[in-house]
């Protein structure tokens, strides 16, 4: 017995949560209650206030972005979140040439950005190849 599109269509799916998007909220809940560090436990940054103020309001962008990524993203949310990733790592990649104390971190965080924004870019083709 072969199952139509019609009766696949009317099941009701199950909602799953995408890996890339229950990592990057791991990581933003890090940023909000460990901001002297940039990667966990890997980079520490200068210890200021406003040098923890913008690793908290990162984290918080990490989260936003998990909530809408996570939940069976489709292909084209899937590539919006890795443009946003995109132009995070650009604008780290700014910060690290504008101010030598926060380089290492800056280069660091930029790295995990475009590794994000490589899975997601991965993660769409598949998702587009499934659909």
């Amino acid at each position: 017995m072969t199952v139509t599109r019609i009766q696949m269509a009317a099941q009701p799916r199950m909602s799953t949560i995408h890996p890339l998007g229950a990592i990057r909220a791991g990581i933003g809940v890090f940023r909000l209650l460990f901001p002297n560090s940039v990667i966990p436990g890997l980079v520490p940054i200068p210890s200021s206030f406003h040098g923890r103020l913008v690793v908290r309001a990162l984290g918080v962008r990490q989260i936003a972005q998990a909530i809408f990524t996570s939940w069976d993203p489709d292909a084209a949310i899937l590539r919006l979140g890795a443009v946003v990733d995109l132009t995070h790592a650009a604008s780290m990649i700014g910060l690290a040439f504008i101010d030598r104390r926060y380089r290492r971190a800056a280069l660091a965080d930029a790295s995990v950005a475009a590794v994000f924004a490589l899975a997601g870019l991965v993660a769409a083709s598949r998702s587009a190849g499934a659909e």
